[in-house]
């Protein structure tokens, strides 16, 4: 039995780390999400003097 205990251990542990990854990717997509909206307005200005 101690052989399962170490089984699902270690599936827990894996799952963990991989909504952990996820969590970070997510966050880093919404940044990036964040700057091009930012870049989008810059841009948007930039034409809007030059017309």
């Amino acid at each position: 039995m101690q052989g399962l205990t170490y089984l699902v251990v270690a599936y827990v542990i894996v799952w963990v780390g991989l909504l952990a990854y996820l969590g970070v990717v997510m966050l880093r997509i919404r940044g990036v999400r964040t700057e091009l909206a930012a870049v989008k307005e810059l841009v948007r200005e930039q034409q809007e003097k030059r017309s």
